[in-house]
């Protein structure tokens, strides 16, 4: 046979298949994201105009706020987008029917509406906590414009929902359209493989391996873990019907994953203290029974754990406790022929009932896991579910500081009568809504503040000097495609996330031009420092009025 030409042996060599689908799991999810990013963003922009709605450009911004790499999460954050829009334009109305003459009224009813809404932002997580957020800042968007003309406000806030839920639909139908990534698929992945990770964790641990630093290490990881896969869990309930039969049982083994990994830790604390004080005696006598668990779960370390692996699982620890009650009296039996003092006795007993007790929760943790194969089952019934929620104590001091916030910027405001001055209020709601979900309010603002100075720099090239010399929308969508392809590769790097959510948001805030557009250096510099003084005003608040990383915060 003839032998096939070196480019391409290299076409199918197995090394350039494997480097494709390393950079397709990698970069490639990447780059259909901002792809689809840019499909949705022009789709609706066309679509908005055509209809003629009054800002195509709030419809093109949830696009950039909704869109998301899985379409679970999309779907999940365009309902609470939704929910939030109809309870802010719904508060906007009652407080402009109720205050449209006295301005001090309007923004002191405004200011606690939103500081309600960043306290429930930060107390819940996930895209709930997205809800509370538009809930704030749609009040302050769609009513502080509306002050001028109180007649007008109904018909601001119906504008706002039609534009806002166009900018859905496009949003969902192409994130479940092209080249979907599923959150079902995903949290499967994370499910089976974070039980492998943590046999060997306690593998380790009972045969005394593991470091303090790699340990506690390892704990953090396994929470944030678990917060994680419970933001999976809550938005595959959108996407997949077989997720949604099992998410009780899915909610019972986060909140039993997080039970065993305490039990572990209380093992490992009592087991590494009688290593460390030398009872070499009692460490002796209860290293058996240690051992037989380790060995158990061998066979499941370092490896995936499927629906079938589990209920193996699930055998091998009912068998292991059943025997070990009578493997204890035969070791305490032994032990009791050394003479030990009564700690040494209380030591060995004290060993032994926190092993069991994990051992009760790790079989009910693969027992729930196994029933994941069925439809239905009766371990679907779980009332404790697990809730991740933030203090309450930090959750008030965010919305007093966004209450504070808005007080303050809306007095100057009205004291001054700057032009701008709304602009400045609203982007402030926005900001302080947006960074009060976020562990570092402060620099997610300082961050969203860098953003919109990018895009003030952009869009000022583009608005006076580019757009007045082109014709037609694919024209338009060729000069606003590489501000929106560097945005959105901003927001999947979770460190410049701000700076990218700022440039995509703001840019399209202030220069994405209306079907009427109008050509206003004026208005537009003035616009621009306004909703950069407004972040920078929510980032200088985050770090000093009640700060969250304040220890007392925490305290209990």
């Amino acid at each position: 046979m003839t032998p096939l030409p070196a480019p391409l042996r290299w076409l199918y060599s197995l090394e350039w298949r494997r480097g494709f689908f390393d950079w397709a799991r990698s970069d490639g999810v990447t780059w259909v994201y901002i792809f689809k990013v840019l499909f949705a963003a022009f789709l609706t922009l066309w679509l908005a105009m055509r209809l003629e709605l009054p800002q195509p450009r709030t419809a093109m911004i949830t696009v950039f706020i909704v869109m998301q790499p899985q379409s679970g999460q999309v779907f999940a954050k365009s309902f609470y987008r939704f929910l939030g829009t109809l309870a802010g334009s719904a508060v906007m109305v009652a407080l402009i029917a109720l205050f449209a003459q006295n301005t001090g009224l309007f923004l002191g009813s405004l200011a606690i509406w939103v500081g309600l809404c960043s306290a429930g932002a930060a107390r819940y997580r996930n895209f709930r906590a997205y809800g509370f957020v538009l809930a704030g800042y749609t009040a302050a968007m769609v009513g502080l414009p509306a002050l001028a003309h109180p007649d007008g406000a109904f018909m601001a806030a119906v504008w706002r929902v039609l534009e806002i839920s166009l900018g859905i639909i496009c949003s969902t139908l192409v994130s479940a359209a092209i080249l979907p990534q599923t959150a079902s698929a995903a949290m499967r992945n994370a499910l089976y493989q974070r039980f492998g990770v943590f046999a060997l964790f306690v593998t380790d641990g009972l045969r005394g391996r593991s470091r303090r630093e790699a340990f506690e290490a390892d704990n953090v990881r396994f929470i944030a873990e678990a917060v994680g896969l419970e933001g999976l869990r809550s938005v595959t309930v959108f996407e997949d019907p077989h997720m949604r039969r099992r998410n009780g049982r899915l909610s019972r083994l986060n909140s039993e994953f997080m039970g065993i990994t305490t039990r572990f830790n209380a093992l490992h604390q009592l087991l590494e203290r009688l290593r460390n004080s030398g009872t070499d005696q009692v460490v002796a006598a209860i290293k058996p029974g240690l051992q037989d668990l380790a060995e158990a779960l061998d066979g499941f370390s370092g490896r995936a754990l499927t629906s079938f692996d589990a209920a193996r699982l699930a055998s091998a620890l009912a068998t292991y406790k059943e025997n070990l009650p009578a493997r204890v009296r035969s070791l305490r039996a032994t032990f009791q022929e050394s003479a030990p003092s009564d700690a040494e006795q209380l030591d060995f007993h004290t060993a032994y009932e926190l092993l069991y007790r994990f051992v009760d929760d790790l079989h009910s943790y693969a027992q729930t896991h196994a029933s994941l194969a069925d439809h239905r089952h009766e371990r679907e019934r779980w009332d404790e579910p697990f809730t991740p929620q933030t203090n309450w104590l930090a959750s008030a001091a965010s919305g007093i500081r966004a209450a504070f916030i808005l007080v303050v910027l809306g007095s100057y405001w009205v004291a001054t009568a700057w032009p701008s001055g709304a602009t400045m209020t609203l982007i402030a709601a926005a900001t302080v809504g947006l960074s009060a979900a976020t562990p570092n309010p402060k620099r997610m603002a300082f961050q969203m503040a860098c953003g919109t100075l990018l895009g003030a720099l952009i869009g000022f090239v583009e608005m006076f000097f580019i757009f007045p010399l082109i014709d037609g929308f694919p024209l338009l969508c060729v000069m606003l495609a590489p501000v929106i392809v560097l945005g959105s590769f901003l927001t999947s790097r979770p460190q410049y996330a701000g700076v990218g959510l700022g440039l995509l948001i703001f840019f399209s805030t202030g220069s994405v031009p209306d079907n009427l557009t109008v050509y206003n250096p004026y208005a537009f510099i003035n616009d621009y420092i306004a909703m950069i003084m407004g972040m920078l005003v929510c980032a200088a608040a985050g770090a000093i009025i009640l700060p969250p990383n304040s220890r007392w915060l925490w305290r209990g």
